[in-house]
């Protein structure tokens, strides 16, 4: 089901072996790859800085794209990389990761997402809107609604603690019931979350200003006891590598045994938990 890759950081990292053993794991996960950082010319966190954006509806070890962009040195600040699973919608390019929104204010955001979506209340009629069809963009597409909303009642200027409440509220009532592994980025910050009962995101601290994320470990013997997994239930931020903001715990740890439940019972499984 799906990996994730990132990076933040206030100097630029050299990707490069992450992602090429990142991308290894596309057997497991042949549905499609993307990548995206920001070209941020040397000024980290640089909310204008373009995204550059790739990706292909094809296992990244077949992409002829791919090695031609690991060939040249990938140095980044704030980076993005997804390998999919199909778990709903087409093997199509719309619906590969990372995925690209604008907030009201003009911030272009940026997620990947691992995981399942049985509760989709709070996404009601964003699949009229989207360009895939993915609970992954769904899921953008109401954040980045929630995010309006917020600086309309903050009178049009959301600063980092108002954009922070507004994601971390959203993704706490989001979480019930569903799988929810996912990073963001708005060019300055990255935003974590994770709610499984097992460690699908992990965090390695490269320096006092770096840090890196990945589904698995990446760096094999020599890095696997350096890594350690993302404290579930809470959205956490990063800028320049470091630590910001941790929000309250929400109550929302997903099971896998909800997984084994929907194969038993198929769609009436939420009424087998509720009775």
């Amino acid at each position: 089901m799906c990996e994730l890759f990132a990076i933040n950081s206030g100097r630029p990292v050299l990707a490069n072996a992450y992602l090429r053993e990142f991308y290894t794991h596309s057997h497991d996960n042949p549905h499609g790859w993307g990548l995206s950082w920001r070209d941020d010319h040397g000024k980290p966190g640089d909310p204008e800085a373009d995204v550059m954006l790739w990706h292909e509806p094809i296992p990244a070890y077949e992409s002829t794209l791919l090695p031609k962009i690991l060939e040249q040195p990938v140095e980044a600040c704030r980076l993005e990389a997804h390998i999919r699973f199909s778990t709903c919608g087409a093997q199509s390019v719309e619906n590969c990761h990372p995925f690209l929104g604008s907030d009201i204010s003009g911030r272009e955001w940026t997620l990947i997402h691992n995981g399942i979506l049985f509760n989709e209340e709070l996404l009601a009629g964003y699949d009229r809107i989207e360009r895939g069809e993915t609970d992954s963009e769904r899921t953008m597409l109401f954040l980045l609604d929630v995010l309006d909303e917020a600086t309309m009642r903050a009178g049009g200027t959301l600063g980092f603690d108002g954009t922070f409440d507004a994601l971390a509220g959203a993704l706490s009532q989001i979480s019930n019931l569903n799988r929810l592994n996912l990073i963001l980025d708005d060019g300055t910050y990255t935003y974590v979350h994770t709610n499984t009962s097992e460690d699908t995101l992990n965090y390695r601290q490269l320096s006092d200003d770096a840090i890196v994320f990945s589904t698995k470990p990446l760096g094999g013997d020599a890095e696997k006891d350096l890594w350690k997994p993302v404290p579930r239930n809470r959205l956490i931020a990063y800028r320049d590598g470091r630590l910001v903001r941790t929000s309250a715990p929400h109550g929302y740890t997903f099971c896998e045994a909800i997984l084994d439940l929907r194969k038993k019972f198929g769609d009436a499984w939420p009424e087998v938990i509720a009775s």
